[in-house]
Formats: C-alpha cells, structure tokens, sequence
C-alpha cells in the first residue's frame, strides 16, 4: 500500500474533519477565531484524525461520529501545540510563523484554551461517556506530561524509563485514545480495544522517538526543523540517552556540560552530532524504535485483513520512516 491509497481510504472523511475544524471556530471574540483559523489553515498532517477514522473503519464502524471525534482530537492537539509553543518560545510550525510570533504569547496561551473549551464542549454534545472519559484522562495526562518534562529539563541522569513516561504522555497517550475510540465507535469486544489502544500507544511512542533521532540527524531540508532544537532546550532524548551510555568518561563529562548550557552554540551541537556519528546512535535508535513498531504491528492480528488493516500497518511504518 501507498500513502496515496491510504489517504484515498479517508479522503471524504478528512474533509469533513477540516470542515469540522473551521466550522466550530464560533467565539464571540474575533481575535479567538482569527488565531485558531490562522493555526488551522497552517496545515498539518492530521495523523491522529488518521488513525481514528481508519480504526473505526478496521472495527466495522462507518457513521459520522469518527469525523466529528477526530475535530475533537485534532482541537486537544493543537491547543498542546499553541501552549508548547509559547513555553518553547518558538518561532516558527510547520515552516509558518508559530501563532505566538505573530499574535503573541498571552493571546496564544487563552486561544489553545478556546481550543480545549470547545473540544470539551463538542465532546459533551457527542454524549458518550466512555469516549469523554478516555480525552479527559488523555488531555489530563498530557498536561501531566508537560509538567513532568520541565522538571526533568537539563538532567542528565535522565532514566529511559523517565524518557518513556514524558513521551507516553506528551505525544502516545493521544494516539493510543484515537485508536481506542476507534474500538468504542465500533462497539468491539474488550480485547480488540484494548489491542487498539496498545497499537496507538506503541506507534506513538515510535513516531516521537523518531522525531527525536530526526532533532539531531535528519535533514533540515527534509524535516523543515532546525537541527538542535531539544539540546537548546535542555532534552534529554533518546539519541543522548544511548550516547550517554556507551560514551567514554571524558565524553560524558563534556556532554553533562553542554546539558546544563543555557545558551548551546552551534560548536555544542556539532561536537553532539559527531559523537552520535562515531557510536552509530542514528542506526542503534532506529533499532529501537523499529523495535516498539513490530510490536504495534502483532496488536492487529486479532481483526482480519483488510484495506484498513493495511492502511494501518502502512501508517505505522510511515510515521518513523518518512523522513529518515
């Protein structure tokens, strides 16, 4: 399967989605409307819209609460987006001016709240109490999460069991409920759900671990990002993770130095990247997170084959692979 069958699968529904986004854009406030249309017509891959209409599909569900949930996903997210952005101080999404450069920080930070205000409302109008439940837990945790990663910033002593937490909870867990309200929509049985929800989790867990390798050694052409960004903002990631731990102890000394650097230049970043390169990170990360994809791939030998099932698998490897 290609991407272009895949988004073939969902092209109608992804529509309706973008439709759904702009539609419940309703402040009384212009400025609200201005700053969410401004994020949204941004673009965006909408991978998460993705994974829910294609698990409802997988499942058996075919009616409109999939597209309406997914603008209920897709407002949770970008209002993590917009807060992210104003804490990181970032300058541009997507290769677009970010919504606090050109409106400002406060703006920024009271529009992502529109966005969970109305994410919520739409959620209580959808009725189910089990979906409310499984967006309150993750936008909970989310938020957790954020709280969680700032206090781990600059350690260097950093646990990958610490590292899995903060990824679990700022990226997985909202993939993992996309996958689970796939389940719900279809009404399946509690081991296909929980088999949806794992798969969501696990690929999730991939897709921002290889953001992570991409942050040090992907391509800027490729990835549209500024190499370095997590080491500026004092990260621990995968890639240092496994550096750290098979450096020399001189190595590890310059390294807990440069975390702790507020201000890394460019010379910081270049003498990471050639580290990484001697020890072979790129390929040793990759190994992991291929790793946790092989197991999201056995959570769907429960449902039978089929053109979901395919896009699914497809996806799954897409996520970690797109721009290596």
């Amino acid at each position: 399967m290609t991407l272009n069958e895949v988004m073939e699968l969902v092209k109608d529904d992804i529509k309706e989605v973008e439709e759904e986004l702009l539609k419940n854009l309703d402040s009384e406030v212009q400025m609200v409307n201005e700053v969410a249309s401004y994020v949204f017509r941004s673009g965006g891959k909408r991978l998460r819209p993705i994974f829910l209409i294609l698990s409802s599909k997988l499942a058996g569900y075919e009616g409109k609460r999939a597209t309406t949930l997914s603008g209920v996903v897709e407002y949770i997210h970008t209002a993590t987006l917009l807060h992210d952005d104003v804490i990181d101080g970032a300058k541009y999404r997507r290769g677009k001016k970010s919504a606090n450069n050109v409106f400002g920080n406060d703006i920024t930070v009271l529009c992502g709240d529109f966005l969970y205000s109305r994410a919520f409302v739409n959620l209580v109008k959808d009725g189910d109490s089990d979906v409310q439940m499984i967006l309150a837990t993750a936008a909970k945790t989310m938020s957790e999460g954020e709280v969680f990663q700032l206090v781990k910033t600059a350690n260097f002593d950093l646990t990958m069991e610490d590292y899995l937490k903060i990824i679990y909870c700022k990226t997985a867990v909202l993939f993992s409920s996309c996958c689970e309200i796939g389940a719900v929509l279809a009404k399946t049985s509690f081991k296909e759900r929980k088999n949806l929800k794992e798969f969501g989790r696990l690929v999730g867990i991939a897709f921002q671990m290889s953001d992570d390798i991409l942050d040090y050694l992907g391509e800027e052409e490729k990835t549209g990002k500024k190499p370095g960004t997590d080491l500026r903002e004092g990260k621990m990631t995968l890639p240092l993770l496994l550096l750290r731990d098979i450096a020399t102890d001189e190595e590890k000394k310059m390294l807990h130095e440069i975390i702790l650097d507020e201000n890394n230049s460019d010379k910081n970043l270049s003498y990471i990247i050639d580290l990484l390169n001697k020890y072979k990170i790129k390929q040793k990360a990759e190994n992991y997170v291929d790793s946790f994809i092989n197991d999201a791939k056995t959570k769907l030998d429960i449902f039978p084959d089929s053109k979901y099932k395919d896009a699914l698998l497809f996806l799954s490897e897409y996520v970690i692979k797109r721009d290596r």
